[in-house]
């Protein structure tokens, strides 16, 4: 199976375990911090890292009050 079919399958199957593809740019010392992160969990990728985040944060009953508290989950 080449590349681009193995990747086609993998996205049709998220979408059918309902998960929805988001495209996000953010500044290279972020997603250097994102690796540095994948590297220490021995995650397998970047969204993994990101959803491990993500469902952490919005997985609270609190969340940040503000962007600075945000960014001081992401140190």
């Amino acid at each position: 199976m080449a590349a681009i079919d193995r990747k086609h399958e993998l996205r049709r199957r998220l979408r059918d375990n309902g998960f929805k593809q988001l495209e996000v740019w953010l500044p290279r010392a972020t997603v250097e911090r994102i690796d540095e992160i994948k590297d220490q969990l021995g995650a397998e990728s970047r969204n993994e890292v990101l959803l491990r985040l993500i469902q952490g944060t919005l997985g609270d009953t609190r969340l940040p009050a503000d962007a600075s508290q945000l960014e001081l989950l992401m140190q």
